[in-house]
C-alpha cells in the first residue's frame, strides 16, 4: 500500500469544559439546602435537611418556616441559627438559583441558605451584617449556578512540538485563563480555542 504523510496544524492551546468538583466543597458562609426530587442538595448535612423538610410540612408561610427551622436547630443540633435565607429555583433550559423567593411558571421556592456560629467562624467572619451576608450568598450563588450549569473551563498549553506544557481547570470565565497564557496570546479572542465536546 502506498501513503503519504500529511502534516496537520494544530492550536498550541485547548480550552474546554471542566468536570471539576462543586465550588460547596470549599469553605462557605453557610449550608444551601435543598429539597427537591430530581437534583440533590448543594450541601449535604442531613440533621438540618431533615429539620428543613419536617418543619416544612407544619409551616403557615415562609416566615413560620424560618421561624420554625430555627427554633429546631437551636433546640436539636450543636448549631446556633445566625439567619435562614430563602432561595428561589428557575428552570428553563439551564437552571438558576437566586437569593430570595420568586414566583411564575419556572420558579420553585424550595430551597434555604442557613447561616450559623459554626459556619461563620470556619468561613472567619464574626460580623452579623445582613448586608454582608446577602453579598457573599449572591457570590456564592454566582459561581455555584456556573458549576450546575457546566460552565467551567479548563486549559491545556501545547509546545511547538505538540507535547503538553502547561494545563490548569476550575474557571468559570473563559478570559480568566488569559493571565496564565504566554504574552502572544494577549490579543487572541479564547473563545477561537474552545472545543464543543
Amino acid at each position: 500500500m502506498k501513503t503519504y504523510k500529511e502534516v496537520v496544524d494544530k492550536n498550541r492551546l485547548v480550552i474546554e469544559y471542566d468536570d471539576c468538583e462543586s465550588p460547596r466543597e470549599d469553605t462557605n458562609l453557610g449550608y444551601f439546602l435543598m429539597k427537591s426530587s430530581k437534583y440533590n442538595s448543594p450541601d449535604t448535612n442531613e440533621e438540618l435537611h431533615d429539620i428543613m423538610v419536617e418543619t416544612g410540612e407544619v409551616a403557615d408561610d415562609l416566615e413560620h418556616h424560618i421561624e420554625l427551622m430555627t427554633k429546631e436547630i437551636n433546640k436539636e443540633t450543636d448549631e446556633k441559627v445566625k439567619a435562614i435565607y430563602p432561595i428561589s429555583y428557575y428552570e428553563h433550559g439551564n437552571g438558576y438559583f437566586s437569593l430570595g423567593t420568586s414566583h411564575g411558571f419556572d420558579y420553585s421556592n424550595n430551597s434555604f441558605y442557613i447561616i450559623t456560629a459554626k459556619t461563620a467562624k470556619e468561613f472567619e467572619t464574626e460580623t452579623d451584617d445582613k448586608l454582608y451576608y446577602e453579598k457573599i450568598i449572591e457570590q456564592e450563588l454566582e459561581i455555584y449556578n456556573k458549576h450546575f450549569n457546566g460552565e467551567v473551563y479548563r486549559f491545556t498549553l501545547y509546545d511547538e512540538d505538540g507535547e503538553a506544557m502547561d494545563s490548569c481547570g476550575g474557571f468559570y470565565n473563559v478570559e480568566d485563563i488569559m493571565e496564565y497564557l504566554p504574552k502572544e496570546f494577549k490579543k487572541e479572542d479564547l473563545m477561537e480555542y474552545f472545543i464543543y465536546n
